[in-house]
């Protein structure tokens, strides 16, 4: 399928101004390009269809919206160890092909549908809008604590996961946060990268640490940035005040532990800060867990274990008295018998038993 574009877009880098003429023919096999979803400051993404009729979303990016090449072949490099990689956990946005037209000056690379605002996957082509964080933060303007730890345990798992490959995000915010299925997903891998790659230019602002390192821990802090939004409904800048509408009410204890998570995640300091996703993971999926696992208790879970515990000592010391009770009218009740001396019996006479003719 062949799809003409054409637009203007203006860019600027290093105190220079740019003016990109955005005008291709993009012909992306077996797919047919059906509405543009997003335009980025390096490509758009595209409402599409295969031949078997599947929705998917198709990212074109080209060569001629960079200042050189260099940057180009780095994000075609990062979606090729990407795609290796992205369908191992279930919180990436799984890459189902990778195409490049070099004498067109593009790359594509071809993804699973995030679902649709309200109709989820039922997919009309022409309503289509992809539910992200940020959309649902746009309706919702908050999100309740535990709803958001189930959102970063899944996330700071599939970060954890995306770590161990070596590889690491470098551009987690809200709009980049995808529901497939119903389940979040870390989107908009154009950025991912090899651990270890810095940029200072790299990143959303407000979502980067303080010195970007391009390792492991720039992922973390950009998670926790976006727990802070999505659970106070506050603007990332204004971290770590939180609303002023808690100064009226006690929040609960989910919220409270979550909010000790994220300024942990945020912490500046390495030593504050997390040793690696797996922790973050783990901290947060204790928010939802049963509360004999996620102390430390509030006074009326105590009350609660206590009594519980109480009730179960009662049933078994009630259990051991009916069961000596039970023992006890058991021995009253034995019979006692005789014990016979066989050498003192006498000779049972039957009706099989004949005398001798000398008797």
């Amino acid at each position: 399928m062949w799809v003409s574009c054409e637009s203007i877009v203006f860019s600027s880098s290093n105190s220079r101004t740019g003016l990109f003429i955005l005008s291709k023919t993009f012909h992306i096999p077996d797919y047919e390009l059906v509405i543009e979803i997003e335009r980025g400051s390096y490509g758009q993404v595209w409402l599409a269809r295969s031949v078997l009729g599947a929705w998917r979303a198709v990212k074109i990016v080209q060569k001629n919206l960079f200042d050189d090449a260099r940057p180009y072949n780095r994000e075609f490099n990062g979606i090729r160890f990407y795609e290796a990689v992205s369908r191992g956990h279930q919180g990436l946005i799984d890459v189902l092909h990778v195409g490049r037209n070099d004498q067109k000056g593009y790359f594509y690379y071809v993804m699973e549908l995030a679902d649709d605002q309200v109709v989820g996957q039922a997919i009309n082509s022409v309503d289509y809008s992809p539910r992200t964080l940020q959309s649902e933060l746009n309706l919702r303007e908050s999100i309740a604590a535990d709803e958001c730890a189930f959102i970063g345990a899944q996330l700071a798992d599939a970060l954890r996961y995306l770590h161990e490959q070596g590889l690491v995000h470098r551009d987690i915010k809200p709009s980049n946060i995808v529901y497939v299925n119903g389940i979040p997903k870390l989107a908009d891998i154009g950025l991912v990268a090899g651990a270890g790659f810095a940029s200072a230019n790299i990143g959303t602002l407000g979502f980067q640490a303080g010195e970007e390192t391009g390792d492991w821990r720039g992922d973390l802090y950009a998670l926790g940035k976006v727990l802070y939004e999505a659970s106070t409904g506050m603007d990332r800048n204004a971290f770590p005040d939180l609303p002023q509408s808690m100064k009226e009410y006690v929040p609960d204890e989910a919220f409270k532990k979550l909010n000790r998570i994220i300024l942990k995640a945020c912490s500046l300091d390495e030593k504050e800060g997390y040793a690696g996703a797996d922790q973050l993971t783990e901290e947060l999926e204790l928010i939802n867990a049963p509360s004999i696992f996620s102390g430390p208790f509030s006074w009326r879970e105590k009350r609660l274990v206590a009594a519980v515990f109480a009730l179960v000592l009662l049933l078994g010391l009630s259990d051991a008295l009916l069961i000596y009770v039970g023992l006890k009218d058991s021995d009253r009740g034995v019979v006692q018998h005789e014990e016979v001396d066989p050498t003192n019996q006498k000779p049972i006479r039957g009706k099989y038993e004949s005398t001798s003719p000398s008797d």
